[in-house]
């Protein structure tokens, strides 16, 4: 990715395109939505992530719009007992008696970012209700992909003024100790992961054990989640560039001759990007940065294809880089994952004063002692 796209302010519009008065259409016919396939609240929650960090970075009263509008999305699904409904048809009926429990998760991460900076005071008072309502079912999660975006929510929750710490780090202690015991129980002699496979949306699970140790100061969480993001780069790495593991075929320890090389999904590249940076934040690892900006790179052709996933005539994402090309469909979680992964670059970007390391720029740096001291850095 060159340091003039770098520059170039992050464009919604396809978002914008994919958004009608209710929310975020979930897939797209090409580069059109394809209003038969309803919304999810998996995609408007990550949505409003996008809005509240494109507004933050650049101030446009387009972008606050959209933050308002995903968060009434969020309002809406949310059932009386507190949990969300995922799937709505097009009619805006509900089509699941209750959603996932990643819709879930995703729902209460969104959430922990409006309260840890929300974009107007109003918007704080419907977050923390719905915030406070879902609260109740995150020690009754099963899966280990959503406790991990509920330890991610929680952190950004304990950064906001009125907050019940204390509950925050209550909740999450009890999710890292359970994603921890998942770890203990799988890990061994080349397999340094929290599963007995990689599925998807791997990275949420080493950026978890990350935030736990800033809400908690565990310091068994900030190892696990070194050692696992560790494995997870090794494993998405092929020909010299990033190359995630592709959804044909999910990876095991015995997988031979090893992880599925199509089709690679945006959401697994964006999430490196973020789990990266929070590495970097924790630990000070110059390596975390540059694999971040590699990451990023990936949908601008470093890819084992050489082909840009990035569409520049709608500002969309192609939906998966394929054996012979790339999915043309344009939709809302391929879009969202690439937007995300732009935008937390370009606020580290700015944190670091505008200089974003290339392999060559920087050697390697282990943090010392007194750095670790001070506590992490927010990116």
């Amino acid at each position: 990715m060159s340091r003039e796209e770098m520059n170039r302010p992050v464009s919604l519009s396809h978002l914008e395109r994919m958004t009608d008065c209710f929310g975020l259409i979930q897939h797209a016919n090409y580069s059109l939505p394809d209003f038969r396939t309803g919304y999810t609240t998996d995609d408007n929650a990550r949505a409003l992530v996008v809005a509240l960090k494109h507004h933050r970075l650049y101030g446009d009263t387009r972008s606050l719009e959209l933050v308002e509008q995903y968060l009434s999305f969020l309002m809406y699904a949310q059932t009386p007992e507190g949990r969300f409904h995922n799937f709505i048809g097009y009619d805006r009926r509900p089509l699941d008696a209750v959603g996932s429990e990643d819709a879930f998760g995703r729902s209460l991460w969104a959430l922990g970012h409006v309260l840890a900076s929300p974009p107007r005071p109003g918007l704080a008072g419907p977050a923390e209700r719905l915030l406070h309502e879902s609260l109740p079912w995150v020690e009754k999660l099963n899966h280990p992909r959503s406790k991990a975006y509920c330890i991610a929510g929680l952190y950004w929750w304990a950064q906001a003024e009125r907050t019940d710490r204390p509950r925050a780090e209550k909740l999450t202690r009890a999710l890292a100790e359970y994603l921890l015991t998942r770890y203990h129980e799988h890990c061994g002699p080349g397999w340094d992961w929290v599963l007995p496979e990689f599925t998807y949306a791997n990275a949420a699970l080493p950026q978890a054990f990350f935030r736990a140790y800033q809400l908690l100061g565990d310091e068994e969480c900030l190892e696990v989640g070194r050692r696992t993001l560790d494995f997870l780069l090794r494993v998405s790495e092929a020909e010299g560039v990033v190359s995630v593991v592709g959804n044909q075929e999910w990876l095991q320890p015995d997988t031979s001759p090893g992880p599925a090389r199509f089709d690679q999904q945006p959401i697994e590249a964006s999430l490196l990007v973020q789990a990266d940076l929070t590495g970097y934040e924790v630990t000070g690892e110059v390596r975390y940065l540059r694999h971040a900006r590699r990451s990023l790179e990936w949908f601008y052709g470093r890819n084992v294809r050489g082909l840009s996933l990035y569409d520049p005539e709608t500002g969309g994402c192609f939906d998966a880089l394929m054996e012979h090309g790339v999915n043309q469909n344009r939709g809302a979680e391929s879009t969202v994952s690439l937007l995300l992964a732009r935008l937390v670059m370009e606020e580290a970007h700015r944190k670091l004063a505008g200089r974003l390391l290339s392999e060559e720029e920087e050697p390697e740096r282990k943090p010392s002692s007194a750095a670790r001291a001070e506590g992490p850095r927010a990116l």
